[in-house]
């Protein structure tokens, strides 16, 4: 299996060439489509560029949550736009990078049916536990999946949490119960509930669990140790190999 992929903010549109209208861009209010559910870390960045754009060009960006199906409802939806520029997509590695290798059958092409505006940047991802969790480390729950095949369950609202769970079974050769989420949010709130076991989820979601005391980190997904986080040990250092991203 690949190494994890930080989740990476892209700006794209439906496929569309600008030509002679590019010093008129927009002609009227532009809409945003992104595939996660509002509050979402996606969500939030996507509003800051919105604000952003919209006062730079003098017209309305509206972001517009489209959660479901890992993406592809949103990416669907924006393939199919009219090649106008009016609507774009503000994605993740999720519904380019990751979703040809997840899904079977792919209602949208990743290359040509979209054309990259720019890459906006990157998160870094933590594995979070409920504070009245059992598990107080990463090897806890490790532990507790070789002993118990399957009862151990994680959350994922993203094709980093799928793919961040697959790859500590199979380095651990450990057999977890994978909880589909349409999107970060409501994973988060059922992992600080105990409903389900953890996840791993970027620090814009976690922070304010963690603050209230209903949460806490274990790790992070990465070789080197996050400046956001330094006192947390990396997904490497702990002896994962697989989380071979950058801080």
């Amino acid at each position: 299996m690949r190494s994890i992929l930080p989740l990476s903010a892209t700006l794209c549109a439906a496929a569309f060439c600008l030509g002679a209208q590019a010093q008129s861009y927009p002609s009227g209010p532009v809409k945003m489509l992104i595939p996660f559910a509002a509050g979402s870390a996606t969500d939030v960045y996507a509003r800051l560029v919105a604000k952003h754009l919209s006062d730079a060009f003098g017209q309305t960006f509206v972001v517009e949550p489209r959660p479901g199906a890992n993406g592809s409802i949103a990416a669907q939806q924006v393939a199919k736009a009219k090649p106008d520029g009016l609507t774009l997509f503000f994605t993740t590695n999720t519904t380019h990078a990751a979703n040809p290798s997840l899904m079977k059958q792919m209602t949208y092409d990743p290359v040509k049916d979209f054309d990259p505006v720019t890459k906006l940047g990157g998160v870094a991802f933590f594995m979070a536990v409920a504070t009245s969790s059992p598990y107080k480390s990463v090897q806890d729950i490790v532990d507790a999946a070789r002993a118990q095949p399957g009862k151990v369950s994680y959350g994922s609202g993203n094709s980093v949490g799928i793919i961040s769970g697959a790859i500590l079974q199979k380095e651990t050769g450990t057999v977890m119960t994978h909880v589909p989420y349409k999107s970060t949010p409501q994973a988060i709130v059922d992992v600080v509930s105990g409903q389900v076991c953890f996840m791993m989820v970027d620090l814009s979601l976690s922070r304010p669990h963690v603050k209230s005391g209903r949460a806490k980190l274990l790790a992070v997904a990465t070789i080197k140790r996050s400046t956001l986080a330094p006192d947390l040990p990396s997904m490497a250092e702990l002896g994962f190999k697989g989380y071979a991203t950058p801080a």
